[in-house]
């Protein structure tokens, strides 16, 4: 089984954490939500200490982990990665310019145009379109479906990026 854990942002996103109870039915893992004030240096070693095989962000979450540098600290953590965007590209601003691992996933809204995408981020080398679910699902039925959604796209991303 999979060690898997998922970065939230819920004083940012408020869906994060219905998001990842969504996912968490149907690939479990640990939530670690990003907005609960310990310090960054904290978190990136909580995060390595975890040792996580795959590591899941929704809308950027952990991209405030930065080097001394200003790089990724999330490029230095072995594991797989899958970074899933709830909003088109240009709400993310620079974060989307830092440069990330070939062990990175970057799932973008469907309907984002991925090679306009490529073109404007060439640091990011795997994007891929995310299944589209509704990040404000407000009843089971709608929750169901993206749970349905999520379990596909979770096959798909482990014949692509588990090799």
């Amino acid at each position: 089984m999979e060690r898997i854990l998922y970065l939230i942002n819920s004083k940012e996103y408020n869906y994060h954490k219905r998001m990842a109870e969504d996912f968490c039915a149907i690939i479990p893992g640990n939530i670690l939500d990003m907005s609960d004030g310990k310090a960054p240096a904290e978190r990136y070693y909580e995060i390595e200490e975890m040792h996580p095989e795959v590591i899941i962000t929704f809308d950027l979450a952990g991209y405030e982990l930065r080097t001394g540098n200003d790089t990724l600290s999330l490029n230095n953590i072995y594991a797989r990665y899958a970074h899933i965007l709830f909003h088109r590209s240009e709400r993310y601003g620079n974060d989307l310019k830092c440069r990330q691992n070939l062990s990175m996933f970057t799932f973008v809204t469907e309907g984002e145009d991925i090679n306009a995408f490529r073109e404007r981020f060439p640091e990011i080398p795997n994007v891929c379109e995310f299944v589209d679910v509704s990040y404000k699902a407000d009843n089971e039925y709608e929750r169901a479906d993206n749970r349905n959604k999520i379990r596909s796209w979770w096959e798909g991303f482990k014949e692509e990026a588990m090799l």
